[in-house]
């Protein structure tokens, strides 16, 4: 079975930095989506940094977008993609939290490999240059292997 972690990025009319990230998590067994503001930098910064290799277990790559309340820093949105074993396996781990209400929250593993990831490095860029509508890193259901 299929596993799929999803951006979408809607521009701000206002021409600012911000946009509306949407980030949508599918497996087998859980799925998820929220959304929240973040700067289109940080979305443009994430992509770029998924050209490093290797990726080592002590430095992951990751993302991460959330927001502070009443001296409370709340996770919205974390990506954190990590070698899986020796053969050059990674395993993406995605957490998506409600934007409005934290308490509700989909966190999942799936399985993906280089050739995805640099797929999806060249969907966020041709998103990020607004000519297409999402960035989708594809994998299998984690222990599929």
């Amino acid at each position: 079975m299929n596993a799929t972690l999803t951006f979408e990025y809607e521009f701000s009319r206002d021409d600012d930095d911000f946009g509306w990230l949407t980030a949508r998590v599918e497996t087998p067994d859980f799925s998820g989506r929220n959304g929240m503001w973040v700067q289109w930098q940080d979305i443009v910064a994430f992509g770029a940094s998924l050209h490093r290799y290797p990726i080592e277990a002590t430095h992951p790559l990751s993302c991460e977008w959330g927001f502070g309340e009443a001296g409370r820093y709340e996770v919205v949105t974390k990506v954190v993609i990590a070698p899986q074993g020796a053969t050059g396996g990674l395993i993406v781990d995605v957490d998506v939290a409600n934007y409005y209400d934290h308490r509700n929250r989909c966190r999942t593993q799936f399985l993906t490999d280089c050739p995805s990831l640099a797929r999806f490095r060249g969907q966020i860029e041709t998103m990020m240059r607004r000519e297409a509508q999402t960035a989708a890193l594809c994998g299998t259901k984690a222990g599929d292997r």
